[in-house]
């Protein structure tokens, strides 16, 4: 699964909030408003990371260049 993909996914399951995993998780931040603040988070470590790895990419000397 690639990184848009499975940012995607999590994006739409962060609207989900209420179940009983939800409740009391210590991260809760307007979860009802803006979804799981978990998941949005993860979403978000997804795409800076997936960020990252381009710029890395884009500079030859990196050992990062795909063949």
């Amino acid at each position: 699964m690639e990184h848009k993909e499975l940012t995607a996914q999590l994006c739409r399951m962060s609207v989900e909030t209420g179940s009983l995993m939800c409740l009391g998780c210590g991260y809760e931040h307007n979860c009802g408003i803006h979804g799981c603040a978990l998941l949005r988070q993860a979403v978000k470590t997804i795409e800076n990371q997936a960020a990252a790895i381009e710029d890395l990419r884009d500079h030859e000397c990196s050992g990062l260049i795909e063949e």
